[in-house]
């Protein structure tokens, strides 16, 4: 695997405003690679966002789940809570697991 990556320290001085353009991008994960690293697809792609951007691997293995398996396993379902709680009673609960930094009260409004 290892030469899967040969020269690639040596592209990224070559080329260095494009690459660098790749880190500085907000969704880095969705843009294409510089030079020949453009055709990587799939795990090869991840170990370059891996190096290159840490902060972005969840996007990124989002992204490749997309590409591989589809978006069905990616996209979260919306929750009815008015049918949620017609399905409730004192003897049926509902419980809600969250996320680290969702906010349940934050609410989406439409744009107009």
């Amino acid at each position: 695997m290892l030469f899967f990556f040969r020269n690639l320290d040596k592209d990224i001085e070559g080329s260095a405003k494009r690459w660098k353009k790749l880190v500085e991008t907000e969704n880095s994960e969705r843009e294409k690679l510089p030079q020949e690293w453009k055709t990587k697809l799939g795990v090869s792609r991840l170990c370059v966002m891996r190096c290159l951007r840490p902060d972005r691997m969840t996007y990124a293995v989002q992204v490749y789940v997309e590409e591989t398996l589809g978006v069905k396993f990616v996209r979260s379902r919306r929750v009815d809570f008015a049918k949620s709680f017609e399905e409730s009673s004192n003897s049926t609960p509902v419980f809600f697991i969250l996320s680290a930094g969702v906010d349940p009260l934050k609410v989406k409004r439409p744009r107009l």
